[in-house]
């Protein structure tokens, strides 16, 4: 079974699948201990870092769900593929 006809669509489920996990409770205390791990490294940080921050663990999520599942690693590769053959 696959998760999208195309690469856009495989990102777009993907992160949807992430954000709707983060937004669990427990994805809420995973957050929450995320926060408080880099405020101790940075006290003073933005909001624009912290936003950064987010982004980076959020593709931090999708590299660890396609490594881990070789389906998605192989449906990805797939979408890949065809994106860098398609005629512009």
């Amino acid at each position: 079974m696959m998760i999208a006809e195309n690469f856009n669509d495989f990102v777009d489920k993907v992160s949807e699948a992430e954000r709707s996990a983060l937004n669990s409770p427990a994805g809420q205390e995973l957050t929450q201990k995320l926060l408080e791990m880099k405020l101790a490294q940075n006290p003073h940080m933005t909001p624009e870092e912290w936003t950064q921050t987010k982004s980076e663990f959020m593709t931090f999520m999708f590299t660890v769900f396609v490594q881990e599942v070789p389906e998605a690693m192989h449906e990805l590769g797939h979408h890949v593929y065809n994106e860098l053959r398609k005629e512009n």
